[in-house]
């Protein structure tokens, strides 16, 4: 990096090497594919010295030199000549010398359960198009530092994860770990459809990945799935031991226990075929909960049907965080619903409330902190119960079936989007002021910062992200993450 090192990141790497959480080689990719590395522009002849230097412990002998130089000169990429680098013998041979792991995913119990790393230590460069079928979704993967509102990291539908570190001013780009596969003649990365910190540990971030319906694992197997990152974003690991379906698209974390999560897949049908795979293929959904930090994860049984539903918000409450929320729908038909169902031991066993409301689509909801207040979304409705569930009002506001988001210490006071932008309610849905005006895209995910509530985070699909901090009341737009990031950091 041509710098000292700082502390925190020194300490970061190495704790992560001696523990091993990270192979030589994840490091590896890493660094030399960090945006600060790769805003160097170093000359091939620079990289080839770097390399042996870095990866090697000494200076480049004449015919290997040459040897490495021509290969890149020759069209190759230097993530494959880093690759070959960190394939070596003699990086394997450096790296036991110092105790460290030389590189992840080899052992057969990784590649069983679909974990080994596979192309993840090839970073894709450059950005994938938006089409019709990718129009540049975040989903719900806006997240923010449970201590510090000036770090956000938000997933992209096909290119990885951009991250900030001073409230949305700059940004960075980071892919290392995650598998991607060809589309359209590009290499996309699985869409990220929802993150979460770690409370205790906020180093610690789990991301649902998907392709849609399928298997994780063998010959058929995925890119999507439960990615897990232990140094704040920068890169990642696949950790599917005990599921057989990529379609996830909810994760919770337990703040006092890093090491106990809980996650969403959705039922659903495979929509195209692929090697053994026939379009129409079905693959269960479920509630599936981990002790181990995702080493393995055990399915939770709810009730008959959960099989079939789809499962998009784990909510907790925020007095009583062990206490989880969920509702399972079914877009086909509604009939196998189960609904709402609750948990008040971190995911380990539920029971049904809310009953009423079973036969509805609730694509969103959101919950007060002591879960007596609930909103639910159900497309172009707004629906609230202030019992818990117990009785519900209806408000007929064109919701859009889009994002609700309730403050911490007001019941009342709550986010919102309709058709033609996000709204703010102070006082329960009786009235409200258009805060964002989407022109013509929806919002896709509202965050309010755990430890400032003035500070409010909320994109859409397209990639325009906001940022209030006056809880809520007046947003400006930081950034198009297409336009300003992803067309700009390779």
């Amino acid at each position: 990096m041509s710098r000292d090192p700082d502390q925190a990141g020194l300490d970061g790497w190495v704790n992560a090497l001696l523990n091993g959480s990270l192979a030589g080689s994840d490091v590896a990719n890493g660094f030399i594919f960090s945006e600060e590395f790769i805003n160097r522009y170093t000359t091939n002849e620079d990289f080839i010295t770097i390399l042996y230097r870095a990866f090697f412990d000494r200076e480049p002998d004449d015919a290997g030199y040459s040897g490495w130089l021509n290969y890149l000169y020759d069209g190759n990429t230097r993530s494959e000549a880093l690759n070959g680098f960190v394939s070596s013998q003699e990086f394997n041979n450096l790296c036991d010398r110092y105790g460290i792991t030389p590189t992840s995913g080899s052992s057969s119990e990784s590649d069983s359960c679909g974990n080994a790393i596979g192309n993840g230590n090839e970073i894709v460069f450059g950005q994938v198009t938006p089409t019709e079928w990718n129009p540049d979704n975040p989903f719900r993967s806006l997240a923010v530092h449970p201590n510090n509102p000036d770090i956000v990291i938000i997933g992209t539908e096909a290119n990885g994860f951009v991250k900030s570190i001073d409230g949305g001013q700059t940004w960075s780009r980071f892919r290392y770990g995650l598998r991607h596969g060809e589309a359209s003649g590009e290499q996309l990365y699985p869409e990220v459809y929802d993150l979460a910190f770690s409370e205790s540990n906020p180093d610690i971030i789990y991301a649902t990945t998907t392709g849609g319906p399928g298997p994780l694992a063998g010959p058929d197997g995925g890119n999507g799935g439960i990615y897990k990152s232990t140094d704040g974003g920068m890169t990642w690991k696949r950790k599917n031991c005990g599921l057989d379906n990529e379609w996830i698209h909810s994760v919770y974390i337990s703040p006092d226990n890093p090491d106990l999560a809980v996650i969403g897949i959705s039922g659903g049908e495979a929509s195209g075929s692929w090697g053994s795979i026939q379009a129409g293929d079905y693959f269960d959904g479920g509630i599936f909960r981990t002790i181990d930090g995702g080493e393995n994860w055990t399915r939770v049984n709810l009730t008959a049907n959960d099989n079939k539903n789809k499962f998009q918000y784990i909510r907790s409450q925020r007095n009583a965080p062990s206490v989880l929320y969920t509702f399972g729908f079914n877009w086909e038909d509604t009939s196998p619903n189960i609904g709402f169902y609750k948990s008040t031991d971190a995911g380990k066993t539920w029971d049904s409330f809310a009953t009423v409301l079973r036969d509805r689509n609730i694509t969103y909801f959101d919950i007060s902190d002591n879960g007596e207040v609930i909103y639910a979304v159900d497309e172009m409705k707004i629906l609230k119960s202030t019992d818990s569930g117990g009785t519900w009002s209806e408000y007929d506001l064109h919701s859009s079936g889009y994002v609700v988001s309730v403050f911490p210490g007001d019941s009342e006071k709550l986010l919102f989007s309709k058709v033609d932008g996000v709204y703010l309610s102070e006082d329960g849905l009786l009235t409200e002021i258009k805060v964002i005006d989407v022109k013509g895209r929806h919002p896709s995910d509202i965050a309010i910062a755990p430890s400032d509530s003035n500070i409010v985070y909320a994109i859409d699909v397209g990639y325009d992200v906001y940022k209030s901090v006056d809880g809520g009341r007046t947003f400006a737009k930081l950034v198009n993450l297409r336009e300003d990031v992803l067309e700009v950091i390779p």
